[in-house]
C-alpha cells in the first residue's frame, strides 16, 4: 500500500467530491462524489443548505477512501468549498441553514450600503452584492437570530474545520469572499464589522489555510478511519482552487469555469480594483496572490433548467441509449447555428445575478423569439447567453489592463465542445482544456505542494478549440445587442 497519501474534498454547491492523490502525481487515485440538497421556495428567495447534510457527505466521501486506500496511508486531508454561504451557531450546533449565494432574501439591504459602496468594495474587493455574508449578517440580526454568544458560519466550510478539528477558524481565500475581510491586511475589515455590529470573536479565526495544518480531532479521527496524526489543512476557495487546477497560473492567462455558476477570473500578484462601477471582486487566492474577476449565478444551471423544462426527451434518451448529458446538449446546440437563429438570452433564470450587474431582482429573458425558432435555438442562446455576460466581465477587466492570450477552462460545462467553441468565438481567443477529472481537487494538491515548496508539472491541454473568425462579426454583432438588452432591462 503506498504511503503519504493525499485526500482532497470539494465542497461545492450541489456535491462534496473527493479524491486520493499520490504527492507525486497529478492523476487521482481515486475519486468520489456524494449529492447535497439545495432547499428552495419559488418565488421567494430562498436557497439554503442544511450543514449537517454537508457534514455527513464529506464523512462519507472520507470514509469510502479510507477504507479503499487504508486510513494509515493517508497523511494530508486538504479542504476547498464555494463561498458565500452564511450561517448561525448555537453552543456549537447549527441554528440555521446555511444560506447560499443564491438566496436573495437579503437583497432588501442593499440600499444600506449604498453610501459606503465603494469604500467598502475598495477595503474588501465585494461590491454591494445580496450574495456575500455581510448583508446575510443584516438580514439575520434584523430578525433577532443572532446572539451576542452565537458564532458565525461564513461559507459553507467553517463547520465543517469545526467537526474536523474542533476548532473555529476559516482560510483567508475562502473568507475573502464574506466582504468581511479586509484585502490589504487580511483581517477582518473594521468598516465592515461596524456595519454589521457582530464581534470579532463570533466570527472565525483567519489563517492562512494551505500552510497552517491543524490537527484531526479524535472522534472524527475514529469515525472516518483515519489516525490522529492525519495533518488537516482548511485549504482554499474553490475559486483559488480552480484556479491553478486548470492551469491558469500566469497573468495573461484567464480562467473560465463553468461549474453549477460560472466565473472568469485573473490570478494576480497585486490587488487590482474596478472604478465606480465595481464590475469585478477582488479574493485573496492565498500565498500572496489574488483573484480577479467575476462569477455569474447562470452557469451551468442553466443547462439543468433546459433539461428540466425543454429536454426531457433528450434526457430519456440519454438514459435509454447510455450517451452522456454532455453528448446530447451538444448534439442539440450545434444543430442551432452561431447567433441561435436571431434569439438573444438573457440568462437570468436562478437567483438574480450578481456580475456584471447586481440585480437580485433579474430573471431572464428570450429576445427575437418567432415562430420557426426551435429548442435548439433557445439552449444555444442560453449558452451564448452566458458567454456573453462573462464577456462583459472580462472587458472590466482588460480596461483595468489585465488581458489575456488564452483561456482555460474548467468545470462540467467544459464537456460540452460547442459551449468551449462559442467562448472561443466570443473572446477571440483560443480556449484550452486539460483531461483531468476534476480541476478543483487538482488545484487542492497543486495548493500544498506550492505551500511545501514543491514544483509539479502540469500536464498539456487535451483540447484546443481555435476561434472562428468567420465567426467574428456575427458575435460581435449579438454580443453588442446583448449588452444594450442588459442596459435597457437593468440599466447601470
Amino acid at each position: 500500500m503506498v504511503k503519504d497519501l493525499f485526500l482532497a474534498v470539494d465542497i461545492g454547491t450541489t456535491n462534496v467530491k473527493g479524491a486520493v492523490f499520490d504527492k507525486g502525481s497529478i492523476f487521482p487515485l481515486e475519486s468520489i462524489s456524494r449529492r447535497i440538497s439545495l432547499y428552495t421556495e419559488e418565488g421567494k428567495g430562498v436557497a439554503e443548505q442544511d450543514p449537517d447534510e454537508i457534514l455527513k457527505a464529506v464523512i462519507e466521501v472520507i470514509s469510502f477512501l479510507a477504507r479503499k486506500y487504508g486510513g494509515t496511508s493517508i497523511s494530508t486531508i486538504f479542504l476547498t468549498s464555494q463561498m458565500h454561504a452564511f450561517g448561525i451557531l448555537e453552543d456549537g450546533r447549527p441554528k440555521t441553514r446555511l444560506l447560499t449565494y443564491f438566496d436573495t432574501r437579503s437583497g432588501e439591504y442593499l440600499s444600506r450600503l449604498e453610501p459606503i459602496g465603494y469604500e467598502l468594495y475598495t477595503r474588501t474587493g465585494c461590491p454591494p452584492l445580496h450574495v456575500y455574508p455581510l448583508l446575510k449578517i443584516l438580514y439575520a440580526k434584523d430578525r433577532g437570530l443572532i446572539k451576542h454568544s452565537d458564532k458565525l458560519l461564513i461559507s459553507a466550510k467553517d463547520y465543517i474545520i469545526l467537526k474536523m478539528t474542533g476548532l473555529h477558524v476559516l482560510d483567508l481565500s475562502t473568507a475573502s469572499g464574506s466582504q468581511l475581510v479586509n484585502t490589504h491586511n487580511l483581517k477582518w475589515d473594521e468598516l465592515a464589522l461596524e456595519v454589521t455590529g457582530v464581534e470579532e470573536n463570533q466570527l472565525p479565526e483567519l489563517i492562512e489555510g494551505s500552510k497552517k495544518p491543524l490537527p484531526i480531532d479524535q472522534d472524527f479521527a475514529s469515525k472516518v478511519d483515519i489516525p490522529s496524526s492525519v495533518e488537516v489543512f482548511a485549504g482554499v476557495s474553490d475559486a483559488s482552487a480552480n484556479q491553478v487546477g486548470v492551469g491558469s497560473i500566469s497573468n495573461d492567462t484567464v480562467a473560465i469555469n463553468l461549474g453549477t455558476s460560472a466565473a472568469v477570473r485573473f490570478l494576480t500578484d497585486h490587488p487590482v480594483f474596478d472604478d465606480s462601477k465595481m464590475r469585478f471582486f477582488l479574493y485573496y487566492a492565498g500565498n500572496k496572490r489574488y483573484l480577479a474577476g467575476g462569477a455569474v449565478n447562470n452557469g451551468g444551471i442553466v443547462v439543468d433548467w433546459f433539461l428540466k423544462r425543454l429536454g426531457q426527451l433528450e434526457s430519456e434518451y440519454a438514459s435509454y441509449t447510455g450517451q452522456s448529458l454532455y453528448e446530447v446538449i451538444n448534439t442539440l446546440a450545434t444543430s442551432s447555428p452561431p447567433g441561435a437563429n436571431g434569439v438573444i438570452a438573457l440568462p437570468f433564470l436562478l437567483g438574480g445575478e450578481r456580475f456584471p450587474i447586481r440585480r437580485p431582482e433579474a430573471k431572464a429573458v428570450f429576445y427575437g423569439l418567432q415562430f420557426h425558432n426551435t429548442k435548439s435555438d433557445i439552449l444555444r442562446s442560453l449558452l451564448e447567453g452566458v458567454v456573453f455576460t462573462l464577456k462583459m466581465i472580462y472587458d472590466a477587466l482588460s480596461q483595468k489592463g489585465l488581458k489575456a492570450k488564452s483561456v482555460r477552462v474548467g468545470g462540467g460545462g467544459s464537456s460540452i465542445p460547442v459551449w468551449r467553441q462559442i467562448i472561443a468565438d466570443v473572446f477571440q481567443l483560443p480556449v484550452f482544456k486539460m483531461d483531468i477529472a476534476d480541476s478543483s481537487l487538482l488545484g487542492a494538491l497543486i495548493h500544498y505542494l506550492e505551500s511545501q515548496n514543491i514544483h509539479i508539472e502540469l500536464p498539456h491541454p487535451s483540447e484546443v478549440n481555435e476561434p472562428s473568425k468567420a465567426n467574428l462579426e456575427i458575435y460581435r454583432a449579438r454580443f453588442e445587442e446583448f449588452a444594450k438588452l442588459v442596459e435597457h432591462f437593468y440599466p447601470s
